[in-house]
């Protein structure tokens, strides 16, 4: 008897040790991890190799300052600092599964796009925070562009980069933080600047950082900043010298799939080789497999981005769309292109209802715009910050319309759905124009895919079968993908060839009906252009900027600039009634005499133009692909034999401008590297400082140091 007990307890002992062991109950499959880096969160996921179901994974919120209405902003370090977090989390949950970090062969990145950030390649310190995607500081700096490109034409560009001239894409942003923010004036005089979008930034620090860093991105990312030469796939040197944004500062083009760096950063990652980088949205469209020309997928998010493959043709959009790089899946594969449609405000528009005006709480805006059957004839246009594809208008502001006494909250979120719908039929109108190939369905993901009614109604507003994914987040799926695909544990061939993963929802509305809302849309839309009055920058308004400052002018002659009441008077009548006295000359003329009048003497200087980086535009819009040797037409004994690189070398050897705090441009020249010390961190004396703005007592002083040292 007491053996059987003891034979008991034994086997108790033995069944509670196999429970607590970790068991794996299918094939071990090697592992592909994902860095996944949207607006709001940051997510790590890990994917057994060619399958689409994500075997662990954890997400962190992040925090978004701004500091001024229409700017938008992100601590670069702490994206990083999170992303390290969910890793460590992910690892311990793979453990309890069976595996071990060492399971994971390759690691992706996806990332929201056009953020943009710059920092030190010496101290790895952002020096300012990231710009996000959404933001519009950059009025401004779009303004001095278009001001200096023919007839004012914001798409004079497209036909290089295949993006209209707007505050959405990065190279605004990096030229906006050259004019604006000292730190990064101040090392990019130093040649301590780099430029990056955010994969570029994650790769950077998880690389090395300061030590060993690797600075590249891919070409989906690349597309999005325009400065890329859609035909070349590089860096264009006329872009680049037309942002100012010299080439040293930008990372390394590669392929979105390919070896691109070992994490070398100390945290749990360390070791894993990087192997695939994709743009969030491209990385959407590999994930819903759309990977033939034809197939296009829609993601709702905070906003809304619809892709369509077109294959190896670049399409350039003539209503309002954008063409990008959809994806190139290795160094030696073909470039596949898209036309893209981007929305601003989809979810958004939500957040908006539920956070500013307090009309319902978070996740109960499908149940409310389901206890009304129609919007009552009320629409909403979420013009939040302006509106995207295909208007490009960033003087749209948010109406609401249609209201009558009829009306509930209920209905205004109706309408909010219905916009997102609408907006996604704005831009399969433009496809289909500029395609002439009408899709079949659309793909659908992202966070909102999850309201039914939001899906039922994208069906009935477009008149097409919306195909839902089985996973809201196709995007760290398609990076799985790419990044697999490097390593040889993922077979893309299966991948394009597989069946679509969805569940079709088919519309249910009259063609006479969807096309009668939609013709109000059209009508809202129109209502909510031109609000937005800012002012614009002189060099878009072609005004002159005068100065009011001290200048080596003596004073003028007590008794001959001095004016009494009466003379005041007579020149007040006189500019009122005399037409052809311009207020420039008359404030000119009323100022030196009443600053004699009140005993303090305000000298004028010369009228001067607004100077910009953008006044040699013209010389290098004007470039062919003659004068750099690689064209078709001249004869072969005429051309230059040249590469990209050498092209390359050319933009590196060219000089850079800079403005100072007064907006003076400085010319950086490459010169010889001076033999004597060197002022802090790879700083080196390069610069030519304008000895010609220094008064004539200093420079006396400075030409006989200069002999002297001589």
């Amino acid at each position: 008897m007491e053996n059987s007990n003891q034979c008991v307890e034994l086997w108790k002992t033995y069944t509670s040790l196999c429970e607590e062991m970790p068991v794996c109950d299918r094939p071990r499959k090697p592992l592909v991890g994902v860095i996944d880096d949207g607006t709001k969160t940051v997510r790590f996921v890990v994917y057994e190799a060619e399958c689409s179901e994500e075997l662990a994974s954890h997400e962190l919120d992040k925090s978004i300052s701004q500091p001024k209405e229409g700017w938008y902003e992100q601590d670069a370090h702490d994206i990083v600092d999170k992303i390290r977090t969910c890793a460590e989390v992910v690892v311990e949950k793979l453990t309890e599964l069976g595996y071990t970090k060492d399971d994971i062969v390759a690691l992706g990145i996806t990332n929201q796009r056009e953020t943009t950030v710059a920092w030190d390649k010496y101290t790895g310190k952002q020096l300012h925070n990231a710009i996000i995607w959404n933001d519009i500081r950059t009025d401004s700096t779009v303004d001095a562009t278009i001001a200096k490109v023919p007839d004012q034409n914001k798409n004079y560009l497209k036909h290089i980069c295949g993006l209209p001239i707007s505050p959405y894409f990065s190279a605004l942003k990096m030229r906006w933080m050259k004019d604006n923010v000292k730190s990064v004036r101040r090392a990019s005089r130093d040649k301590r600047l780099l430029f990056g979008t955010i994969d570029a930034w994650i790769l950077w620090n998880l690389t090395g950082g300061p030590v060993g860093g690797v600075h590249k991105t891919d070409v989906t990312n690349a597309s999005r900043t325009m400065l890329m030469n859609l035909e070349t796939v590089n860096w264009d040197p006329m872009l680049c010298r037309l942002f100012g944004i010299h080439r040293d500062t930008l990372p390394q083009i590669k392929s979105s799939s390919e070896y691109f760096g070992t994490v070398r950063d100390g945290s749990i990652l360390d070791g894993i080789k990087i192997t695939g980088i994709l743009g969030n949205q491209q990385a959407a469209l590999l994930g819903q497999s759309c990977m033939r020309a034809g197939q296009a997928k829609n993601t709702y998010r905070s906003g809304c981005f619809l892709l369509y493959n077109t294959g190896a043709r670049r399409v350039l959009s003539s209503h309002g769309l954008l063409t990008t790089v959809a994806y190139r899946l290795g160094p030696n594969a073909p470039v596949v292109y898209a036309l893209e449609g981007s929305i601003a405000v989809a979810g958004g528009a939500i957040k908006f209802l539920r956070d500013n005006l307090k009309l319902c709480e978070e996740g109960e805006e499908e149940i409310g715009a389901a206890r009304v059957s129609s919007t009552g004839d009320v629409y909403f246009v979420p013009a939040l910050n302006g509106l995207y594809a295909p208007y490009w208008r960033k003087d749209a502001r948010g109406i609401i319309c249609g209201l009558t006494s009829f009306t509930t909250k209920n209905h205004i979120i109706r309408a909010a759905l219905e916009a997102v719908c609408f907006q996604t039929r704005d831009i399969l109108e433009a496809m289909d124009k500029d395609c002439g190939m009408p899709l079949s369905n659309l793909h659908v993901d992202g966070r909102m895919i999850s309201n039914r009614l939001l899906m039922q109604l994208q069906a009935d507003l477009i008149g097409m079968p919306v195909l839902i994914a089985r996973s809201w987040d196709m995007s760290a799926l398609g990076a799985a993908v790419a990044a697999g695909a490097a390593v040889g544990a993922w077979d893309l061939e299966q991948w394009a060839a597989r069946a679509a993963d969805a569940d079709p929802l088919l519309p249910t509305t009259t063609v006479d009906d969807r096309n009668a809302r939609y013709t109000k849309w059209k009508m809202a839309v129109q209502r909510s252009l031109g609000w937005a009055t800012t002012k614009k920058s002189l060099a878009m308004t072609g005004q002159k900027r005068h100065s009011l400052s001290h200048s080596d002018v003596s004073p003028p002659d007590s008794r001959q600039h001095s004016i009494d009441d009466a003379t005041i008077d007579r020149m007040t009548d006189v500019k009122l009634t005399d037409a052809k006295v311009t207020d420039d000359v008359f404030i000119e003329e009323l100022m030196q005499y009443s600053a004699r009048k009140f005993s303090i003497f305000v000298p004028l200087k010369s009228p001067k133009d607004e100077h910009t980086i953008l006044d040699d535009a013209d010389y290098y819009m004007s470039k062919k692909e003659c004068d750099y040797g690689v064209c078709q037409c001249c004869e072969k004994r005429k051309k230059l034999h040249t590469d990209w690189q050498t092209i390359e070398d050319i933009i590196e050897n060219d000089p850079e401008i800079i403005f100072d705090e007064e907006d003076h441009p400085i010319v950086l020249e490459k010169s010889i590297v001076p033999t004597g010390p060197v002022v802090g961190i790879g700083v080196s004396l390069k610069k030519r400082f304008p000895l010609h703005r220094l008064p004539s007592i200093f420079r006396s002083i400075t030409n006989k140091i200069t002999h002297n040292l001589k």
